[in-house]
């Protein structure tokens, strides 16, 4: 064996490296009589290089697989915390704080009021005391609204701005959504609104049927129950796929909330059962999470009330326990649900900028964007705005053609 290079048996040298040919050789000569082989050039970058999407911030430019979409919804809680976890947080601590503090006074009237009363008097105490109750729900869930309003607004600004690599403080997000918080408001107010009108729709029916049927009339109202639980089940999974990217078509397009349903309903077309799949499973993961944590909260607070119980019929233990327990499981329960609210809005977020960048480029707007800041260009135009050049969406993005 020598090192010396390989002779053919005519004496002719070998090449010790084969002639560049878009980084990978140049081919070998056709046999006579046919074709030779195309030579292509090679690719950007370098020979042989590969050009991995631009990642500018929380996700790179292109369409989002499963893993990229749940690994970026957790990503938002550590990438700009005071903002975003900061503010959920505060947020749903006042709604709690607020809570606690009505159903406390009315816990510790109330049960010193049904000890102390008399039996002529019970009845209508107890009517006094749910109209009460009732009251104080409503209020309750008309804060609960407004600030899952607030807090959608802020995590969906969020994930739109750190998909660009920017990181912006309160001041700016909240300047930013402070203008759509009311349309946020009136879609969860409508949303809301539709489902209580059907609950009472379908309850009357079913209590009517109880009522005046008979056996039959039982019989019919409870098959009509289990029909509609099964038929609304099924229509809930169905419209809330297609209507989840309205809060997000309402924050960074700032259309109309009729514009913002047909967006969602058209960028969804093609893409509902991907969309239904990720959201349930962004669904069962934060409520297995929400659940290891509040499921040992829920034992320690039974053991503490029955610890701490001592006697019916001392109203003084008996509202304190009870107001402890409340305040304990309904604080613990807003910072769960302070947590679980951003990885939802951030999962409903990233699947709305993925359904753009698969159906109308996106990813090439928001380059163009990103290159034009990074060039000091400042006057730029909002890239999640709808365009008037693009009336109708590309059929694929460039990313598509590679990624899809």
């Amino acid at each position: 064996m020598t090192d010396s290079p390989w002779q053919s048996p005519s004496g002719e040298e070998r090449p010790q490296t084969p002639p560049e040919f878009g980084g990978f050789g140049a081919p070998p000569p056709a046999p006579p009589g046919y074709p030779q082989a195309p030579v292509y050039p090679p690719f950007p970058g370098g020979q042989g290089a590969w050009a991995p999407p631009p990642k500018p911030g929380l996700i790179a430019l292109r369409p989002q697989g499963l893993g990229d979409i749940l690994g970026a919804s957790f990503k938002v809680l550590r990438r700009n915390p005071r903002p975003v976890v900061g503010v959920s947080l505060i947020i749903k601590l006042m709604v709690a704080v607020i809570t606690i503090g009505t159903m406390g006074l009315l816990t510790v009237s109330g049960v010193s009021s049904a000890i102390n009363a008399a039996d002529p008097n019970f009845t209508q105490f107890g009517l006094g005391q749910l109209v009460q109750t009732e009251a104080t729900s409503i209020v309750t869930l008309i804060l609960g609204i407004v600030a899952d309003a607030i807090l959608q607004g802020i995590i969906t600004l969020e994930v739109a701005r750190g998909t660009l690599g920017e990181k912006l403080p309160l001041s700016a997000l909240w300047r930013r959504a402070r203008g759509r918080v009311w349309a946020l408001i009136g879609w969860a107010a409508a949303v809301g609104g539709a489902l209580l009108a059907a609950f009472l729709i379908v309850f009357v029916a079913i209590i009517a049927l109880v009522a005046l049927g008979g056996p039959a009339g039982i019989a019919f109202g409870i098959l009509l129950g289990v029909l509609v639980a099964i038929g609304g089940l099924v229509l809930s999974f169905w419209l809330g796929t297609k209507l989840s990217m309205v809060p997000s078509a309402l924050v960074l397009e700032r259309v109309k909330l009729g514009a913002a349903i047909k967006r969602s309903w058209s960028l969804t077309r093609g893409y509902f059962w991907r969309t239904l799949g990720i959201e349930l499973l962004v669904a069962v993961i934060v409520a297995v999470a929400a659940g290891i944590v509040l499921t040992p909260v829920g034992i320690v607070v039974a053991l503490l009330t029955l610890s701490t119980q001592t006697s019916v019929t001392d109203p003084v233990p008996v509202g304190q326990t009870s107001i402890l327990t409340f305040a304990i499981t309904t604080l613990v329960s807003a910072i769960v649900g302070a947590i679980t609210a951003i990885i939802s809005t951030a999962a409903d977020s990233l699947i709305y900028i993925d359904l753009r960048i698969r159906k109308e480029g996106l990813d090439l707007d928001l380059l163009r964007f990103v290159e034009a800041r990074d060039s000091g260009a400042t006057d730029i135009p909002d890239p999640y705005l709808v365009s008037a050049s693009r009336t109708e969406p590309t059929p694929t993005s460039a990313a598509d053609s590679h990624w899809a």
